[in-house]
């Protein structure tokens, strides 16, 4: 089924009465939890969003998030790294399946501290007239301890700051298709382990039988392709950052790091 993208200031009544419902929705959610959440439109404007998202990004109401973009929110974390937030919602916009989510991992200094929020994003829909919208967001705070105990220097490398996404495709721009464990080294690659931390690494996370053939047959598969498209083993890792592949966990990991939410 083909939807296609609403501008917010071209919103027909339906539009607007279904925005309404939603913000109204939201607004009785804060009055009796702290849920994190809200909606943007397909310019990543903010809609409406919940009094605690407002707490974060240092507004006091959810009301006064509306009309706002992330680069113009008090929170100078939010705002430095606004970019980030819109390229994720561009993705997911430009994804072409109306089903289509996505999930990043935001550790920055936010209005409330240093945090590791975890932001589950898809799009909003209005069925009657087959029309995304925006996006929704919710979040849940996660421990930073679980991601610096799996990639301790992942933080001296890249700093706080733009997300981390939970990958669900396994291509990388220079190297075609890679197999989901492929994907898994070229990360670890990416994030500077190399081939001996990789094998005590996946051995940690499987430990079971095979698991250091099944990493050397991957790292002999991706000088394969990185041979086919040109790319020295040397120069492989600035590739897959000039890729974001850092920025783009495996699925596989990014469980392990936000743990599970209940």
């Amino acid at each position: 089924m083909t939807y296609s993208l609403a501008e917010s200031h071209s919103f027909i009544e339906e539009h607007q009465s279904f925005i309404e419902r939603f913000a109204r929705t939201i607004e009785v959610a804060s009055s009796s939890s702290g849920a994190i959440v809200g909606a943007k439109d397909i310019h990543s404007r903010h809609l409406t969003a919940s009094d605690a998202y407002a707490r974060i990004v240092g507004l006091r109401y959810g009301k006064d998030v509306a009309g706002r973009l992330d680069r113009d929110m008090p929170c100078e974390g939010t705002a430095r790294f606004a970019d980030c937030f819109v390229r994720e919602d561009r993705d997911l916009l430009e994804s072409g399946n109306p089903g289509a989510t996505t999930s990043v991992l935001n550790i920055h200094r936010y209005e409330t501290g240093l945090t590791a929020l975890v932001f589950d994003k898809f799009l909003l829909k209005h069925h009657p007239t087959k029309s995304v919208l925006g996006i929704v967001y919710s979040a849940y705070e996660t421990s930073l301890e679980r991601f610096t105990a799996l990639f301790p220097g992942y933080w001296a490398q890249f700093g706080f700051g733009c997300s981390i996404e939970r990958a669900d495709a396994s291509a990388v721009h220079g190297l075609g298709q890679l197999s989901p464990l492929e994907y898994e080294v070229v990360f670890l690659l990416a994030v500077g382990i190399d081939a001996g931390g990789i094998m005590h690494f996946m051995r940690r996370l499987r430990p079971a039988p095979g698991t250091n053939e099944d990493v050397s047959a991957a790292l002999a598969g991706i000088a394969d392709k990185a041979t086919a498209a040109g790319i020295t083993f040397a120069s492989l890792r600035e590739v897959l950052i000039d890729a974001r592949v850092h920025q783009r966990m495996p699925g596989s990991f990014f469980g392990k790091v936000v743990g599970s939410h209940l």
